[in-house]
């Protein structure tokens, strides 16, 4: 197996938990908890507003969508590469 068919399956794997996370309707609190570590030994407030924690869950959504296009675009040259 080559390192880019590797990197595409993994980028493909970690889309998939985004996104299951993102379309099971994780819990608000899950959002917080990734807004408290994520940010942690920034100044930001210590409990978030609404519109942060939807900003969090779009970046998720965002992040997971990009990950699957990488993941895809990596496993197509890798096949193009072994043609």
């Amino acid at each position: 197996m080559t390192k880019l068919r590797i990197a595409g399956l993994v980028l493909i794997a970690g889309s998939a938990l985004s996104l299951a996370l993102h379309f099971l309707d994780v819990p608000e609190e899950l959002y917080r908890w990734l807004y408290h570590h994520l940010l942690s030994g920034l100044d930001v407030p210590e409990d978030p507003s609404t519109r942060t924690v939807d900003a969090v869950r779009i970046v998720s959504l965002t992040g997971g969508i990009l990950e699957l296009v990488a993941g895809i675009a990596l496993l197509i040259v890798d096949w193009v590469r072994r043609r």
